[in-house]
């Protein structure tokens, strides 16, 4: 069994399975995205060579009939799934729990059928489906300094707990394609020049920048979407050009890496790292 529904940009919701009007009787689109191989032929050499390859976007089809109440069930579809808006398809079975997003491409109902069938088409630009939930890592650590039952007469400031940072983090990746991260750092002191690297295949990325207390940094590794930007005081900048030279854009391999950091002025434990990702499938 497996359970869909279809969000849109306002969070309405539009859900297909027992207790609703809507029954599923065609889909497709959930397959592994189509790739593009790309090569070069020579007239003097038999077959070519390999360029580069590339997935396609994906397109998805969905055919549902109404099963009662057929203008407001129908009225219904329209006010959630609209022409050229986005879209978000949530689909959980008993081994997956997954979304991705799209856009609308096309709302097509059969008035006139004895049982009226609604045909939905849906482009992802980005073909792959993500974890339902995005998943979290820290390079720090908080070691409790007391426990319960507690009682103190010393006057003296009394820890709670001990923020240390820990040298590295193993981040798993359980999907099954090569994920894009974001990296938040945030400063509680002075800090300047920020190495985060891949401690098994030695690619790093540098922020050549002095971050004051306060200041949270943002990278984000994904295709199409790669930035670096510093929150400081309310204010957003791009710090893109602060990115050093040789850094590479760190992604996150199936199965996993360990992601370690250092600074080149300050102190490493004045910083606080979080690692962002989703597992990301390519069908269902």
């Amino acid at each position: 069994m497996f359970e869909m529904i279809f969000e849109n940009e306002k969070g309405l919701r539009l859900t297909f399975g027992a207790g609703t009007p809507y029954t599923i009787t065609e889909f497709s689109g959930l397959n592994p995205p189509k790739a593009t191989i790309n090569t070069d032929e020579s007239p003097l050499i038999d077959g070519g060579t390999f360029n580069s390859s590339k997935a396609q976007m994906r397109s998805m089809l969905i055919a549902f009939a109404v099963e009662y109440d057929a203008e407001a069930s129908r009225l219904n579809v329209y006010k959630i799934v609209q022409p050229k808006k986005p879209i978000r398809m949530y689909f959980k079975s008993d081994l997956l729990d997954i979304f991705i997003d799209g856009y609308v491409e096309d709302v097509d109902p059969t008035w006139w059928a004895k049982k009226q069938t609604i045909s939905l088409s849906i482009l992802c630009p980005s073909p792959y489906f993500k974890s339902a939930q995005e998943i979290i890592n820290e390079l720090k650590a908080t070691n409790p300094a007391f426990h319960f039952a507690f009682a103190s007469t010393d006057e003296r400031e009394l820890k709670f707990g001990v923020i240390e940072s820990l040298a590295s983090v193993l981040v798993e990746n359980n999907g099954a394609v090569e994920a894009g991260l974001i990296f938040e750092i945030y400063a509680r002191d002075t800090v300047t020049g920020i190495t985060i690297a891949n401690a098994e295949t030695s690619e790093f990325m540098a922020i050549n920048f002095t971050m004051e207390a306060g200041d949270l940094i943002t990278i984000t590794t994904a295709q199409g979407a790669k930035s670096i930007t510093l929150l400081r005081n309310g204010q957003e900048t791009n710090i893109f050009n602060y990115l050093g030279m040789n850094s590479t854009w760190l992604m996150l391999p199936v199965g996993g890496a360990v992601f370690s950091y250092a600074v080149d002025a300050g102190s490493d434990t004045d910083l606080e790292i979080t690692i962002k990702h989703y597992d990301l499938f390519e069908g269902v």
